[in-house]
């Protein structure tokens, strides 16, 4: 687990990015931004809090299979190698931003730039980082003015809230496979001039990534298949069972999901079609065999909704963490009287 908490501001530039579109210009540093203790005590955390529960990484690539033409990893790896002044590095960060900066909603933005050291990723020693941080929206915490620099105050009476719009922390581990990249976007949908464009980052494939995927894969099948063969209240029975398998195996295969989840419902050989076209279209790559993350699993588990909505205005919730309690206490009928299904729920008290 990193944990950026321990992360000094060591440099800092600040500067502004304009849209290339607009024919917006750039301000750029000129020297680097000095902080006082307590600047640099509020703005610590409002750099890295967005970073705080990710369980997801990332790491540099680029289309021709070579990494040294990444621009960013490029750069990053000259200062990381202390070839280069932070101020000029911080200058050709936010030319590429420009560069990238292509479409006409794209917001132009104050962006900090720093040089983080003391940041424990599980090692014997500490690394440093690189993060770049984004700000596109007003906030009442920050305030900036513009002239041949950006300057900048930190309002007094206001807590100062992480707004960060973009982001990315770049740790200096895993270098010849291009680094291990932390990414945020704050927005509803993810730019994709952020992550893909300027950054040209891709995931890295370790447990987080098939824990999240699997059980992605698993809801859809639920969705697209167990649904409409067997109905809702099987549908959620399904993949609360499949959030259980993976609550109690520290390991999932291929094999242990067929004894354990699908051959119950004989759907063996329709899920594994449904793996290889799912995996194709959507260019995932799947582990026979893989050891579960608990923060993806945790995470994931959060975004599944187990409610049966009915067009009487009724709705049951069942609970995610005990599928076998709508097996062995929820019916469902068909009442030739009424010409209406029904749900029969037993039990023995109210709560």
């Amino acid at each position: 687990m990193i944990n950026l908490r321990t992360a000094l501001i060591t440099k800092l530039t600040l500067q502004s990015v304009g849209n290339k579109l607009r024919e917006e210009k750039n301000v750029y540093a000129g020297d680097l931004f000095h902080l006082s203790e307590k600047e640099e005590e509020e703005l610590q955390p409002f750099f890295i809090t967005p970073f705080k529960n990710q369980s997801e990484y990332y790491q540099f690539t680029h289309y021709t299979q070579d990494i040294n033409f990444n621009v960013l990893y490029t750069l990053c790896k000259d200062i990381f190698d202390e070839d280069k002044d932070f101020v000029e590095f911080s200058d050709k960060v936010l030319d590429h931003l420009l560069e990238r900066s292509n479409h006409p909603q794209i917001k132009k933005g104050e962006v900090f730039i720093a040089l983080l050291e003391g940041i424990d990723v599980g090692q014997e020693s500490k690394v440093k980082g690189i993060g770049i941080f984004k700000l596109e929206n007003k906030n009442k915490f920050l305030r900036f003015r513009e002239s041949d620099i950006v300057e900048m105050a930190i309002q007094k009476g206001y807590r100062l809230k992480s707004s960060l719009d973009k982001g990315c922390v770049i740790l200096n581990v895993q270098k010849e496979s291009g680094y291990l990249v932390l990414t945020h976007d704050d927005a509803q949908v993810e730019s994709e001039y952020w992550k893909k464009s300027f950054l040209d980052v891709d995931y890295i494939k370790d447990d987080a990534y098939q824990t999240k995927n699997y059980i992605h894969l698993l809801s859809d099948f639920s969705q697209q298949y167990i649904l409409e063969e067997k109905g809702k209240k099987v549908q959620t029975e399904f993949i609360g069972n499949c959030l259980q398998v993976f609550n109690e195996n520290e390991t999932i295969s291929q094999e242990l999901l067929e004894k354990e989840l699908l051959d119950n419902y004989g759907v063996t050989e329709e899920f594994k079609n449904y793996k290889k076209e799912y995996s194709e279209t959507s260019a995932l790559q799947f582990s026979e065999i893989f050891d579960v993350s608990t923060v993806a699993l945790n995470r994931e588990k959060r975004k599944i909704k187990t409610d049966i909505k009915l067009d009487t205005h009724i709705q049951i919730k069942l609970d995610i963490n005990s599928p076998e309690s709508s097996e062995d206490f929820m019916e469902q009928g068909y009442d030739e009287d009424k010409k209406m299904f029904y749900y029969k729920v037993y039990y023995n008290s109210e709560l």
